[in-house]
């Protein structure tokens, strides 16, 4: 049985959340679902718009996110920042369907040295478009899309090979198993 366990509202009139960008659907979440007693999952609500802009984003972790600290998770925390750049990304429905998987950058304060990327495009790299049916049934009026922590050296080889490297990516992280999990204790692919 799927439960939604928390949920904080990224608010319009919040002087926390000045200069966040109006998503296309008519409220703004990020939503802690437990599926199973294996993973969790932080994902968007209202990042879609079901016609135009089609994705709700979702990060699934094997680690326990408290409810009480979930606005401070470092997982609700990349949603989040991602939660800024997607609405801005106007043919990122073309980009998927072309490439299957893609690599974002974000740029993050406080990121884990083993974790971060010394680039001036960003620290942490995301990698988007891994697929675990599960998602399915929590996300159930949009496309879910999936977004996983990277490792540097595995960012790197994205960003140096394109779209035959992540596709290699996609490859290893399957092979590595649990694709679609993202946490701190994970080794590279690469």
């Amino acid at each position: 049985m799927i439960q939604l366990l928390t949920e904080f509202e990224i608010q319009y009139l919040s002087p926390i959340h000045h200069g966040y960008p109006a998503w296309p659907g008519q409220e703004r979440w990020l939503q802690l679902f437990q599926p199973n007693g294996n993973t969790q999952f932080v994902v968007t609500k209202g990042l879609s718009d079901g016609n135009n802009h089609p994705f709700e984003i979702y990060l699934e972790t094997d680690d326990i996110i408290d409810a009480e600290s979930f606005s401070s998770s470092w997982q609700a925390n990349l949603v989040y920042e991602l939660g800024k750049i997607v609405p801005n990304v106007s043919d990122l429905v073309q980009r998927m369907e072309k490439n299957s998987y893609l690599t974002i950058q974000v740029d993050m304060d406080g990121a884990p040295p083993e974790w971060s990327l010394n680039d001036p495009n960003g620290n942490i790299g995301l990698f988007m478009g891994l697929q675990n049916p599960l998602a399915k049934e929590i996300i159930q009026h949009s496309i879910p899309l999936n977004i996983k922590l990277m490792r540097p050296a595995e960012l790197l080889h994205g960003i140096q090979n394109g779209y035959e490297g992540r596709l290699t990516l996609s490859q290893l992280y399957m092979q590595q198993g649990n694709a679609t999990i993202s946490n701190l204790e994970r080794e590279s692919v690469l």
